[in-house]
């Protein structure tokens, strides 16, 4: 797996990660989903805020996760792990979680509901996760081959991690896709 993430283009690092994002991700929600099952019973109808006030709080609270994701990837790296990387999937774990149990700020009144919006919504913000991740996991400022880091096996500053054409377009759609998120969560009766 290390060389596939490490030693592909970004198509392919987006592809893997993608993937294990989602097999994760589905995974917990099984389980949730199966343990907590009163979660999804009685569920109150609520009114779901729209707006913008929702738009930037998601986008806000998205940069804050993008940022994270980049500075850990970017800022060291031991063996095949990055913090970038444990923070994505942690995501993945917590995203999984919290739709198995319903535990949104606004519960959906089934799981059908939450699904069809995870389609609109949930599944091109968690691609835009992914993407930030697949652009930046190998640009690595400090290398260490062991954990805690004895010494650093690479050192580069940070001038000298370059983006290929590939890798920014990536880092644009990553944008795009959560601004396009956003809109639909903030403004989209879906």
């Amino acid at each position: 797996m290390q060389r596939a993430i490490y030693q592909s283009s970004v198509w392919v690092r987006t592809g893997l990660l993608w993937l294990a994002f989602m097999v994760i991700t589905w995974l917990m929600a099984g389980i949730a989903y199966l343990s907590h099952p009163q979660a999804w019973q009685n569920v109150p109808r609520v009114q779901t805020d729209t707006g913008w006030s929702v738009f930037l709080s998601i986008v806000a609270s998205n940069i804050l996760l993008f940022g994270l994701i980049a500075l850990g990837n970017l800022f060291v790296r031991f063996g095949a792990v990055t913090v970038g990387l444990l923070i994505l999937f942690w995501q993945a774990v917590a995203i999984g979680w919290t739709a198995g149990t319903n535990g949104f700020m606004e519960p959906f009144p089934s799981f059908a509901a939450a699904n069809r919006a995870f389609l609109f919504v949930g599944l091109w913000e968690t691609t835009a996760y992914v993407l930030i991740c697949a652009a930046t996991v190998t640009k690595s400022r400090l290398i260490s081959d062991t954990f805690p880091a004895r010494e650093w096996s690479e050192q580069r500053r940070f001038k000298e991690l370059e983006f290929s054409r590939s890798e920014r377009a990536v880092l644009a759609t990553s944008i795009l896709f959560l601004l396009g998120a956003a809109t639909v969560e903030a403004f989209v009766q879906y």
